[in-house]
Order: structure tokens, then C-alpha cells, then sequence
């Protein structure tokens, strides 16, 4: 293979110079008829600077001639060396005799001269932008043409606006970790429920079987209340002046998609995620809410009537699934010594008479108030002492929720590490699913130190881990940003300037970006629209968020609804009361799905869609431009977003239909085949442990201390 060698010379490669010079070369028949203000073969005396000859600047004076003419000269010797046939290195000289044909010459150097780092900043650019578009996959979403194009700016001085509580708890009304689990919230790492190899129980061993969900009393226990059903959130929302209010599990899933949004999300390059990135529904499907106005306060600084909306997730796809109802029995069974909770069984005699209440923390961030349920409190904790209680099941189970064989399995979590029955796999799954970044916003969203999570298989229960909020913080915000070697001079570290705290400090602003982000397409953009199109009468109205995570786009659709509409919506899954069992709730499911889809066509017959995108621009920190997905790696004192809000034309109503429609999750046959194969392996497993497991033994130190 012949390796050509390419000369740059003022920006251009040899091979452009050589071809310019033949195009220069003298023609045999006008040759003769050409006349200069002096001797033809005397290129000093051609002038460079104008069109007009004889000026008093010459190609000789012109240092980048003289380099252009040695240059291809040299080159020219080089060429023969290599091939004899080449023409004599002195024809290059030659070919800058003819006065007219140097006027190209002279346009060419008449250009400003162009650095060396210059050039090489443009060609870098160059490739970069062509491998780029050969290897980014275009967008599958519909075109929209933009109507409408708003820019703006997050907040100065972000650091100083914080998260709120204006209505705080009363610590005696949440309940605390029973069995001596509170053990595990000051020892980092997972605990063993009992110990696999000496079948030694680490806590009591009452938590090994779990209580089936027919012989729990569900009725001693408060069931949820919707958002657009808690009065006492709506007075404190009036009281306080907040337009929106909400709750952690209707913004969860939407702070999801801001967190793929802000951080550039892209399927196609997940190094910035780290070693395990987000994969599956969690990216594709979209966030559905309903808001609906719930009344109206006096703004005590513009003395006008503003109405309140309440932000609901859309329960039309909701299932009661015996995950859900699990989920209840195991927090009662965390939070209750053995003697209490035998009172929930529903043979146990003992008559409630009022269920226990839920305990709320109220929060705010400009316009919004948001509600977290308490779970669990323990005051050496710091902050307000409280955390969240997640029952996470087994993959095989997840993975098959919809069963209602689930409690028959015999599926085993008794390893830290491994592909299948560890500790780690169910770790990642928790990342790659999505579910730990809900877990992150929910405990930020109720001011919580962190998550108390339990692994278990609907039948036992496993074992136990706590993490803080700083260690969810450092999973998904830690990428990037600290290296071993952090960015940070030694003579400024001290304790509020340490690495480990930043990720805490990116985390809660990128929250607040969040949040004012969408006031903003709120406030400024669909409510405006809205009372534009229904005489400012305060309309309750259907949302669809998606994120493209090809354009990198935000996606909003607003779809305006009556009150019945909205009704029927939230009550759609109680037409499809089920029990457990497998064929039956399979079936049910069906039938769910084909009347909600033809319930959305019908809504969307008659109504206008408004579509918006949110596109994010550049960034600032500490006044300098960044690319906005490029997360701080020192402290910052100041950290700004501009981004665009677009009003499109409407979209396709049989796309926003699909993003409405019931979920189709299918597992696929490798993967049912691997669980029951562990389920076997589990039973053997059990089996094998059956001889150790007959007399109990709890651990106790032999010495206090």
C-alpha cells in the first residue's frame, strides 16, 4: 500500500496547491500575446494585493509565496527521487511565470492566514461531525413543525433555592422497624436474613415465612388515598399559595424522564451511566398524568384569583397485581414485633376499628407542594430521621407478576455475587429497570436519609439493605465527575468541599432544574393555551410525556378532557375485579387493554391535541458555557440551564393514542426457562437444607459491650 505524504501549505494540502499550479500553467498559444509592466520572466514585479498590476506590493516581499514556491519546489525534487518521469523540480517555478493566470494566485493569498491550531480544531470538528452521523440512528417519531419557539434560563443563585417543608411530622405517628432490624441501618452492606452455610438466623427467625395475602386483614390497614382525593393536600396547597400539588408516586416517574432528558440518555452510548445502563419499558414508555383544577386561592402578591391543580398519575393501566398486595403485608410485618402483628391475621379475633392512618411529610419547590408518605422513622438517623420501606421480589417473580402461581415457587437469593440467586444480580436489575432512580427521587421528594429495602420471594424473606440518599446520589451522579483523582485543589478541600458530597449537590440541583423546568412549560405554555381555547375557564386535562432518546427531546401532548372523562379513567381498573389466579387474571388483562384502547380512540375523535417540545440548549457553571449535559467535577457556586420550549403542530392522534394504551409486556421462553430452572434448583436447594433447618438457632454475641 502506497502511503501518500500531504503538505499543508496556508491551509491547503499539497495536492490542492499542485493542482492549482496546473491550472496555472502557461498555454503554448497565448503565451506570446500576454504583456506585463516588465520582463515576463521576472515574477518579482507582478503585484498581489490588487487586480491592477504594478502595485508596489510583490509575490517577492511575500514571505507566504517564497514558502508556497520552495515548498512545492522541495517537493517537486522529492517526487523525482521517487519517480524519474516526474517533471523537473524547477517546472514548478515555472508555472508562476504567466501574470494572468496569477490573479487566482492572488486571490487565494488575499485570504487571512489560518493557524495551524485552527486547522487542526476545524478538521478535528469535521471527521468528528461526519462519524457522528454515521453512526447516530435517526429519530422514529413523527415530524412536528414548530409554531412557536420560547428560550429561557433556570434560575440565578440555584444553590439557594431549597427543597421546603412547610407542614413537618409528627415523629410519634410513624412507625419503626421491628425484630431488631434497625441494625441494619448503620451497617452498611447486605444482611443475611440467615446465613447460608450455617443456616444460623442473623434476626428472628418469624420473618423466614411470610404470611399469604388471603390470611391478612387488609382492612386494619389505611389504604391509599389518590391526590385528587386528599383534601387536607388541597387546603395546604391553598393555604400556602401553591398552583400544582402532588405526590412521590405521581412525580417519580416523570423525574425519571428528566433525569434521561438532562443527562442526555442515549441507548446507543451508555458509558455516562456507567457499568450498568437503563434498559428496557423504563425508556420506552411514556409518563401519563392528569391534572385537574380542585379550586383557587388570592395571590397575596399580584391580589388576583389563581385556580389549583391537582397532578395525578393516570390509573387507567393500573393492575392489582399480588405484588401490590404483598407489599402491604411485608411493611406491616417490618414495622410490628411478632406479638402485634399476629393481630393482622384474619383469624385472629381482634376487631380495628379504625385502620391505622398515613403519615405525610409536605414539601415545596416554587409553585409545587408535594406529599411523601412516612414509612418508618429512627431518630439517631440524620435530618428528619425518616425512611422509605421497599419490598423488592425476586426477579423470577417481577418478571411474573401477572401469575398467580408466584407463592409456589421455590426460587433462592443466598449468594452476595452471581449471574442468578445473588444479591448483585437483583442490585442491578433494580438499576436497570429503573426502579432504583424512583426509589432516589422518592426519598428526595419526602426529605428521607434513604431506603430500606428487604429481598424476598413472596414466600420468605431474604435479607435486608439500607442506602442513604448520598450512596443513590453517587450511583447515578457520580459518573464523570470524580475521577481518583479529583479536579480539586488540596488547599480548598475541606468539609463541605469533599468529592464524595458532590454528587449530592448535582443530584438535588438537577431535581430543581426539573421542577422549574416544568412549571415553566405549565405556567407559560399549556395553561395559557388552554384558557385561549376555552375562554379561561380552568380545564382538566390529559398529559403524555416521552422522551426521544435518539433527538434528545422532550415530547409533551396535552390532551383536554371533561370531569366524567377523568372519573372513568381513574375508576377504569375496578371494572376488572380479579382474583389471583392465573388463567382468570390473564384473561381479565385482555379485556382491560381492548376497552381502554377503544375508550382512548373515542376520547381522541373530537379533541385537539397540543404538542410541545422541551429542548435543551447549553449550560453555565460559574459563567461558563458547557455543554448541558456536562455534570460539574468541582463544587460550583453557580450551575444554569437554558433550554427552548416549542409549541409544534398537533401530532398524529393515532400516535398519542399508542402512547395511552395498556402496556404490552411479554417475557420471553428463554428467559421463563431460566427461572424455572432455578425455581428446581431452589427446591433441591431447600431440600438440602431441610436437616440444619429443623431446630432454629438466632445469633447472639457472647460478649455486650
Amino acid at each position: 500500500m502506497i502511503r501518500r505524504n500531504i503538505l499543508v501549505i496556508q491551509g491547503r494540502s499539497f495536492c490542492q496547491s499542485s493542482y492549482l499550479a496546473e491550472s496555472l500553467k502557461p498555454k503554448p498559444d497565448i503565451e506570446n500575446k500576454v504583456t506585463t509592466n516588465g520582463d515576463s520572466n521576472d515574477i518579482t514585479k507582478i503585484a498581489l494585493n490588487t487586480n491592477k498590476p504594478g502595485d508596489d506590493g510583490s509575490l517577492k516581499r511575500d514571505d507566504r509565496v517564497k514558502n508556497l514556491i520552495n515548498r512545492l519546489t522541495a517537493t517537486g525534487r522529492h517526487e523525482a527521487k521517487r519517480n524519474p518521469t516526474t517533471t523537473n523540480a524547477s517546472d514548478a517555478y515555472k508555472l508562476f511565470q504567466n501574470p494572468d493566470k496569477l490573479k487566482a494566485l492572488k486571490r487565494m493569498f488575499a485570504q487571512p492566514k489560518v493557524s495551524k491550531r485552527r486547522v487542526k480544531k476545524h478538521v478535528k470538528e469535521k471527521f468528528q461531525k461526519k462519524h457522528t452521523e454515521k453512526n447516530t440512528k435517526t429519530s422514529t417519531e413523527p415530524f412536528f413543525k414548530d409554531k412557536s419557539t420560547d428560550k429561557y434560563l433556570t434560575s440565578n443563585n440555584i444553590k439557594k433555592h431549597n427543597l421546603e417543608q412547610f407542614v413537618a411530622p409528627k415523629n410519634e405517628d410513624i412507625a419503626r422497624l421491628a425484630h431488631n432490624l434497625d441494625r441494619v441501618l448503620f451497617s452498611p452492606g447486605v444482611h443475611f436474613l440467615q446465613d447460608p452455610r450455617t443456616r444460623i438466623y442473623n434476626f428472628s427467625p418469624f420473618l423466614k415465612k411470610v404470611i399469604h395475602y388471603k390470611d391478612f386483614n387488609f382492612k386494619a390497614i389505611e389504604n391509599y388515598t389518590p391526590v385528587s382525593k386528599h383534601q387536607q393536600l388541597l387546603e395546604n396547597s391553598q393555604k400556602f399559595e401553591k398552583q400544582f400539588y402532588s405526590s412521590t408516586s405521581s412525580m417519580t416517574s416523570l423525574l425519571s424522564k428528566f433525569y434521561h432528558f438532562l443527562n442526555k440518555y442515549d441507548r446507543y452510548n451508555v458509558k455516562r451511566f456507567g457499568p450498568i445502563p437503563f434498559t428496557g419499558m423504563s425508556n420506552d414508555l411514556p409518563t401519563n398524568l392528569i391534572l385537574k383544577p380542585q379550586g383557587e386561592f388570592m395571590d397575596s402578591t399580584t391580589k388576583e384569583k389563581k385556580p389549583v391543580y391537582s397532578i395525578q398519575a393516570d390509573n387507567s393501566c393500573d393492575l392489582d397485581t399480588l405484588l401490590s398486595a404483598m407489599g402491604m403485608c411485608m411493611e406491616t410485618l417490618l414495622t410490628n414485633p411478632q406479638n402485634e402483628f399476629v393481630k393482622y391475621y384474619k383469624d385472629s379475633g381482634v376487631e380495628f376499628n379504625e385502620p391505622l392512618g398515613n403519615t405525610y411529610n409536605y414539601a415545596s419547590y416554587g409553585d409545587f407542594l408535594l406529599r411523601s408518605q412516612l414509612d418508618c422513622y429512627d431518630e439517631r438517623l440524620p435530618g428528619n430521621g425518616t425512611f422509605d420501606l421497599k419490598t423488592r421480589a425476586s426477579s423470577n417473580i417481577r418478571y411474573n407478576s401477572k401469575s398467580g402461581s408466584l407463592e409456589k415457587n421455590d426460587y433462592q437469593i443466598w449468594r452476595l455475587n452471581g449471574t442468578y440467586e445473588s444479591y448483585e444480580h437483583e442490585f442491578r436489575d433494580m438499576i436497570r429497570t429503573g426502579a432504583m432512580l424512583k426509589y432516589l427521587f422518592q426519598a428526595r421528594i419526602g426529605q428521607m436519609d434513604g431506603i430500606f429495602i428487604a429481598y424476598h420471594s413472596i414466600n420468605t424473606i431474604f435479607g435486608f439493605q439500607y442506602l442513604p440518599l448520598e450512596e443513590l446520589d453517587k450511583l447515578f451522579y457520580t459518573r464523570d465527575t470524580i475521577s481518583e483523582f479529583p479536579d480539586v485543589s488540596v488547599r480548598n478541600l475541606n468539609e463541605h468541599r469533599l468529592p464524595d458530597k458532590l454528587p449530592s449537590l448535582i443530584g438535588e440541583t438537577q431535581f430543581k432544574f426539573s421542577l422549574e423546568i416544568w412549571q415553566k412549560l405549565l405556567q407559560e405554555h399549556i395553561l395559557k393555551d388552554l384558557n385561549k381555547e376555552f375562554n379561561n375557564k380552568p380545564t382538566p386535562f390529559r398529559l403524555s410525556v416521552k422522551y426521544d432518546t435518539l433527538a434528545h427531546l422532550l415530547r409533551v401532548f396535552v390532551i383536554p378532557a371533561t370531569d366524567e372523562e377523568i372519573d372513568v379513567l381513574q375508576s377504569f381498573p375496578e371494572r376488572f375485579k380479579r382474583d389471583f389466579a392465573e388463567d382468570e387474571n390473564l384473561g381479565e388483562v385482555k379485556k382491560h387493554a381492548r376497552e381502554l384502547t377503544k375508550f382512548n380512540e373515542k376520547c381522541l375523535e373530537t379533541k385537539e391535541v397540543f404538542s410541545y417540545v422541551i429542548q435543551m440548549d447549553s449550560c453555565m457553571i460559574d459563567g461558563k458555557i458547557r455543554q448541558y449535559h456536562q455534570l460539574p467535577r468541582d463544587y460550583f457556586k453557580d450551575w444554569q440551564l437554558i433550554y427552548n420550549i416549542k409549541k409544534t403542530s398537533n401530532a398524529p392522534k393515532k400516535y398519542v393514542s399508542n402512547l395511552l394504551r395498556f402496556p404490552d409486556t411479554k417475557i420471553s421462553q428463554r428467559l421463563k426457562k431460566v427461572h424455572q430452572l432455578y425455581e428446581k434448583i431452589g427446591s433441591i436447594r431447600k431440600k438440602s437444607w431441610q436437616e440444619k433447618d429443623k431446630k432454629s438457632q438466632v445469633y447472639h454475641p457472647k460478649f455486650k459491650f
